[in-house]
């Protein structure tokens, strides 16, 4: 009988277009989570511990300027991670991730996630090109706040 891969189990789009022997290495490694509201997957200039995959809910990345107002200037649901300063090769940030709407996902340690990383091409490639897209995304977000009213904005 055959193995049943992260799609049986996982609703996190980026882990499903990884390869099947990809997708069964990195099964061990996962650990289910409840994202609840205002949970920080990572904190502002604090060692990034964990990459988590979102299944439902979203992480909204949150910059924090001096005087403590804060901008969300990027939002992760089940197409993507937390944790990409990981995947870049850092392990803080100057911004920080903490779940905006509660749901569930996996995560793994970044220790690990930086092992597999090495390990598979193809998931290097995978996470890079989800990299290029949240990138866009938070240009974006920068543009929109720049030129667009308030109620146009809300409809990103």
């Amino acid at each position: 009988m055959a193995s049943p891969n992260l799609e049986d189990r996982a609703s996190n789009r980026l882990l499903i277009h990884l390869p099947q022997e990809d997708q069964e290495r990195l099964r061990r490694f996962l650990e289910p989570v409840v994202l609840e509201y205002k949970r920080p997957l990572y904190d502002a200039d604090q060692r990034i511990e964990f990459v988590h995959f979102i299944e439902s809910g979203v992480g909204s990345l949150v910059c924090t300027m001096a005087n403590g107002q804060a901008a969300e200037v990027g939002t992760v649901g089940n197409e993507g991670f937390a944790g990409l300063p990981v995947l870049l090769g850092d392990d803080r940030a100057p911004s920080s991730m903490y779940v905006q709407v509660p749901g569930r996902g996996l995560r793994m340690t970044a220790r690990i996630f930086r092992e597999q990383l090495e390990q598979s091409q193809a998931m290097r490639a995978v996470m890079l090109h989800y990299t290029h897209v949240f990138f866009n995304q938070v240009a974006q977000t920068a543009a929109c706040a720049h030129f667009h009213a308030l109620e146009q904005r809300c409809c990103r």
